[in-house]
């Protein structure tokens, strides 16, 4: 059963033009953004629900791992929307 160090390690594996991409998408298209990480999730060999995604995805985002994240030219940590949602 896949937990939430397998599915970090997924995305820390992932290069930063594709956790870039991931985050543009996420903000354009929920769903299509879901449906990439399904795949990487599959790619690498993980099964999670789609509860299981958000609760990982809430976890980093707590943990500060995509501050550095590049999306649609700025990084989160810098991004005012991003701070107001995701809050250190």
């Amino acid at each position: 059963m896949s937990n939430f160090n397998d599915f970090q390690k997924m995305i820390k594996n992932l290069n930063d033009e594709k956790l870039s991409e991931l985050c543009e998408e996420f903000l354009t298209n929920h769903e299509a953004a879901m449906n990439i990480l399904f795949k990487y999730c599959s790619e690498f060999g993980l099964i999670f629900d789609s509860q299981e995604i958000k609760d990982n995805m809430t976890i980093m985002h707590k943990n500060g791992d995509f501050d550095n994240i590049v999306c649609f030219g700025i990084e989160l940590s810098e991004n005012q929307l991003y701070k107001k949602f995701h809050p250190s």
